[in-house]
């Protein structure tokens, strides 16, 4: 992760590592920041847990009748397999769309923040990776032996939101009759896209929730200032002041806006913020 951007996508970058090594199981790591909160009340489930909980714990604290399960995910062989067409049922996001099935490292701060983000925003993840599964599965040629060589700009795009996506709900209705301007869409003065936010955020008329685990993964140690790919989210009326309800609508609004035609396909253009509680957070 740089200063310069939002979190890698999932491909790139050791995970979960500080300067002298893994970040080790901490139960209580939701306390560090204000900035958990979207993820908190699934986070406390593991409190009690002394030790990293196994994969199979994922599925029993989300519930049953979640709508995918995790599990382990196989060890990658030493030796490279002779290689062959490659199986598009195998791929990593039609295993989620197509089985309902998220392979899941265990032991590991990445995926475990992938579990308790799918927890918050169960609807915006299934489109998210359905719309990645249609994307890729639409570049495979038939028998081909590997994937293209580059992405798309949408599969890009995708890839940031789920990596390192700031959502960003905001009345539209309120800032349309005070002839205030729109929170950001596209990038803009970095200085003047974060006042507006925190402006905004402490009027109460814009909530900010973070939804990329990557990010969720950058405050696990301090480092240097990560910056997320801004989501705006506008909604009509006021919004909810319960912490669940914000959740709910977010997870809504960014289903809906993943099933927009064009969206995601310009990340170039979208905002950047600092990860930052003082720009984020009320109080």
């Amino acid at each position: 992760m740089s200063a310069s951007g939002p979190a890698a996508p999932r491909q790139g970058g050791a995970r979960g590592r500080g300067a002298s090594g893994p970040v080790p199981w901490d139960p209580l790591f939701h306390e560090k920041s204000r900035l958990y909160w979207p993820i908190r009340p699934r986070a406390e489930v593991f409190a009690g847990s002394a030790g990293w909980p196994a994969v199979e714990d994922y599925n029993r604290a989300l519930g049953e009748g979640f709508p995918v399960r995790f599990a382990e995910q196989a060890p990658r062989p030493r030796r490279r397999r002779r290689r062959g067409p490659v199986d598009p049922a195998a791929l990593y996001d039609a295993r989620i769309h197509v089985e309902g099935c998220v392979p899941t490292r265990p032991s590991n701060w990445h995926d475990f923040l992938n579990m308790l983000v799918w927890g918050a925003f169960p609807r915006a993840k299934a489109e998210l990776h359905a719309r990645q599964h249609r994307a890729i599965a639409a570049r495979l040629d038939p028998g081909a032996e590997s994937l293209p060589p580059a992405r798309t700009r949408e599969l890009d795009g995708l890839a940031l939101l789920d990596e390192g996506g700031l959502l960003l709900l905001y009345d539209a209705d309120a800032h349309a009759h005070a002839r205030r301007a729109p929170l950001p869409g596209d990038a803009s003065d970095l200085r003047r896209c974060a006042d507006e936010v925190r402006d905004a955020v402490q009027r109460g008329e814009a909530a900010a929730l973070v939804f990329g685990h990557a990010l969720y993964e950058s405050l696990l140690q301090r480092g240097p200032m990560v910056y997320a790919m801004v989501q705006p989210l506008p909604c009509e009326g006021p919004l909810p002041a319960a912490p669940d309800a914000l959740v709910s609508l977010a997870d809504a609004r960014l289903c809906d806006a993943l099933r927009a035609p064009g969206s995601f396909t310009q990340p170039e253009r979208s905002a950047r913020l600092p990860l930052d509680e003082r720009v984020l957070l009320r109080g």
